[in-house]
């Protein structure tokens, strides 16, 4: 079995309501195809499979994904500035991802997406997508509105979840630094990576996550670059962050994050699962953005026992998000 904790959605009704905006977030069509706008020099295209699950399904087939949890994609609903539409568009998305998990129920699971125009109203929303929705996760962007994760405002949420038991996938967005990786660089190729990875750094040393050990906070990408350079962050820590750093254990911290498996080669998958452990890691495939089918060959290749395999491809998944 392959349960896919990576893929996305963007609904029609959200769709229509970027088309009509004027400001970020706001859809355009260019180049043939309709183009999701989330800041100066973002742009997702908008693919078939976004909101035709038939498409979605056919692709799952032929790489024999048997599920596939469905987050929305960028532009998130908390890229509107005005925060009573930032709420709504949040509702707009998670209704969308419900009705495509209520149409194939054993094939798509549900995260939630909030909007953060209030944190009384994200809460309600959260609330309603489990109990009402039953999803088995949320998603939460790298940064909200240029604030960092560990910003003492979106606590309660993260607090709710850890309550709950229930995990967060942490998917990038329009980096906090743009400082030229918005040009040349594309943003997706390098400045994703940098923003999660700081994000989930941050969330380490500020102590947010040691304060919820309860909390399951998944980084897309193999983890970024902390798999990588994690030797280096705590290395250096007793040189540069005494006083600062307000996590009394950030190896065991950044040991307990979960990563997916989206990565194009073998070598970092690899020293991923060296680093982080089968027990942290689960099947993504980034779905439908770059060779979104290579991920699930390279965990069939890498070389591991069979009973971790198994635990990447579903078990983990299968404990994590689990029925309402």
């Amino acid at each position: 079995m392959r349960i896919d904790v990576h893929n996305h959605i963007f609904p029609k009704e959200l769709v229509r309501r970027l088309e009509k905006r004027s400001a970020y977030p706001y859809a355009r069509p260019g180049n043939g195809r309709l183009g999701l706008h989330c800041c100066d020099d973002l742009m997702i295209q908008n693919f078939e499979c976004f909101t035709d699950m038939s498409k979605k399904l056919e692709d799952m087939d032929r790489i024999g994904v048997d599920v596939c949890i469905l987050s929305v994609n960028l532009p998130g609903p908390e890229l509107a500035m005005e925060p009573k539409e930032a709420d709504e568009l949040a509702r707009i998305a998670n209704d969308g991802i419900a009705e495509a998990v209520a149409l194939h129920p054993k094939r798509f699971w549900g995260m939630a997406s909030l909007g953060y125009g209030s944190i009384d109203s994200s809460l309600k929303e959260l609330d309603r997508c489990f109990s009402e929705l039953k999803f088995r996760g949320m998603q939460i962007f790298s940064n909200i509105k240029g604030k960092a994760l560990d910003d003492p405002e979106f606590q309660p949420v993260l607090a709710r979840m850890a309550e709950l038991k229930r995990p967060i996938f942490m998917h990038p967005t329009a980096p906090l630094n743009r400082n030229y990786l918005m040009q040349l660089v594309p943003v997706p190729a390098l400045g994703f990576i940098y923003d999660t990875t700081l994000a989930a750094v941050r969330l380490t040393l500020s102590g947010r996550l040691a304060e919820l050990p309860d909390l399951p906070l998944i980084v897309p990408h193999v983890g970024g670059v902390i798999p990588y350079l994690m030797e280096r962050i705590i290395g250096l820590l007793a040189m540069y962050g005494p006083g600062v750093i307000k996590d009394p254990n950030p190896t065991a911290t950044l040991k307990r994050l979960y990563v997916d498996t989206v990565t194009y080669e073998p070598g970092p998958l690899k020293l991923c699962y060296e680093t982080m452990g089968a027990d942290q890691m689960l099947l993504g495939t980034d779905h439908p953005h770059g060779p979104w089918e290579r991920p699930t060959k390279l965990l069939d290749q890498l070389g591991c026992s069979t009973e971790d395999r198994e635990k990447m491809m579903h078990g983990n998944a299968e404990r994590l998000f689990r029925p309402a």
